[in-house]
């Protein structure tokens, strides 16, 4: 657990690291790739039009240009460009492992998401204190993990977990798989007799499922008694895949279908033009 606060933490502080390194480049002699140099060139062009002090820069600097930076390069061409010049960044006292945990980040993490965390969890202030102090961006880090409250390392943490294109993905699917399941439920409940509402509320719709497969719901009640009612359980819920099946008149190769393919085989029993008679 601990590990991981400290790479949520890491990961925050890199954010502020790069997107500086993104700022500070046009007063350094980095000039080694193109697409780093037409970065620099539009960095210095937006510094100049918005009278940013690089020495005096505000967190709503920091996000201004990295807006600008977001509108011709993406998350990917911009972990790219850290990752090229990540011996550049090493002599700056940033070490590889913090570089690779934000150019990740990034690549993995909606632009959104990190603006987000840059405007309301970061306390710029008193990164730019330590600086200024000579703090190396290791030793911020280190400061900064043991500072944060864990409450909101956590709170930070979620926000990682869901400003995550992947995880985001990944919720969006279940939320869509959810409802289809919803609505398979409803259908098998509508032609089994019973009221299809009843797949929309919780609890009832496992009764009623019971019912359906013939069975009776108070066996439930085995999900109260530790250990032993669980293991019964575990075989309840196999033996209702078999039931179910045979309830529609299909037989044991379905019931397997139904265990191993719920999805396809519920979508089966839910569209099927028509219920075949036991």
């Amino acid at each position: 657990m601990e590990q991981t606060k400290k790479k949520i933490i890491r990961i925050m502080i890199v954010i502020i690291v790069c997107i500086t390194f993104f700022i500070n480049v046009s007063y350094q002699e980095v000039q080694a790739l193109t697409d780093e140099k037409l970065i620099q060139e539009q960095i210095e062009n937006y510094a100049r039009e918005t009278n940013i002090d690089p020495n005096n820069i505000t967190k709503e600097d920091i996000l201004k240009i990295y807006d600008e930076i977001n509108k011709q390069y993406t998350n990917e061409q911009i972990a790219n460009i850290i990752e090229e010049n990540t011996e550049k960044l090493q002599q700056q006292g940033i070490s590889k492992e913090v570089i690779v945990a934000g150019t990740e980040f990034i690549r993995t993490t909606e632009s959104q998401g990190i603006r987000d965390i840059i405007e309301n969890d970061l306390d710029l202030e008193e990164i730019k204190e330590k600086i200024e102090q000579g703090y190396t961006p290791n030793q911020i880090l280190k400061s900064v993990v043991k500072e944060t409250p864990t409450e909101k390392k956590i709170e930070v943490g979620i926000k990682l977990l869901l400003a995550n294109k992947i995880v985001k993905i990944i919720l969006i699917l279940c939320v869509i798989l959810f409802i289809y399941g919803t609505v398979l439920r409803w259908r098998i409940y509508t032609k089994a007799g019973k009221p299809g509402w009843a797949a929309i509320i919780p609890v009832y719709r496992q009764i009623v499922m019971y019912q359906v497969c013939g069975l009776s719901a108070w066996l439930m009640l085995l999900w109260l008694i530790p250990v032993f009612g669980w293991l019964v359980m575990l075989v309840i819920a196999i033996m209702k895949r078999f039931c179910l099946a045979k309830e529609f008149g299909k037989g044991s190769l379905f019931g397997f279908g139904l265990l191993f393919l719920p999805l396809i085989f519920q979508t089966i029993l839910a569209f099927q033009p028509k219920v075949d008679e036991t």
